[in-house]
């Protein structure tokens, strides 16, 4: 992680912050996490989705729609699902991504965008870059997604026309 982050030092001109505390958790558990399941007042308005967690099938609802990583600002953590592999470039990239907004957040670029789709958009431009040098691949071969995918999550609202 420390190589990784001087990478990211090296590419941004950012800070080198002290490294994130890294949690594992259950799919289950990442999936409670991840839509806010364990907040009251719930804070991204699933409410639905949480009330429903007794009934959730991880088994048909299949893992790779669970996050294999997520990063907690709050807590300044990466949290990793259950089976993360270093060892496999698309891990060590997924890794890379969250250490990216590790670093954004610690330098205050948190509070500089307009919106969460400008930090991924960098975070994925930098994994991409990362992933040329490190491996000769792309981001998209990595972790099997397209430029349009890419331009959706990255996408911030239209400030003429309103969200």
């Amino acid at each position: 992680m420390t190589a990784m982050m001087l990478w990211i030092s090296q590419h941004t001109g950012y800070t080198i912050s002290e490294l994130p505390t890294i949690v594992e958790l259950s799919p289950f558990e990442l999936k409670r996490f991840a839509y806010g399941c364990d907040e009251t007042p719930i804070p991204n308005g699933n409410k639905d989705i949480c009330s429903a967690q007794e009934y959730w099938d991880l088994d048909e609802w299949g893992k790779e729609n669970i996050p294999l990583a997520l990063y907690d600002h709050y807590g300044q953590r990466i949290i990793l699902r259950k089976g993360f592999d270093i060892d496999t470039i698309h891990d060590q990239s997924v890794l890379f991504h969250e250490l990216v907004h590790h670093v954004q957040f610690n330098n205050g670029i948190y509070d500089t965008v307009e919106c969460k789709g400008e930090l991924e958009k960098l975070a994925y431009s930098l994994q991409d870059k990362w992933l040329q040098e490190k491996y000769n691949v792309s981001v998209y071969e990595v972790i099997d997604i397209n430029e349009l995918f890419l331009m959706i999550i990255t996408a911030c609202r239209d400030l003429i026309r309103g969200p």
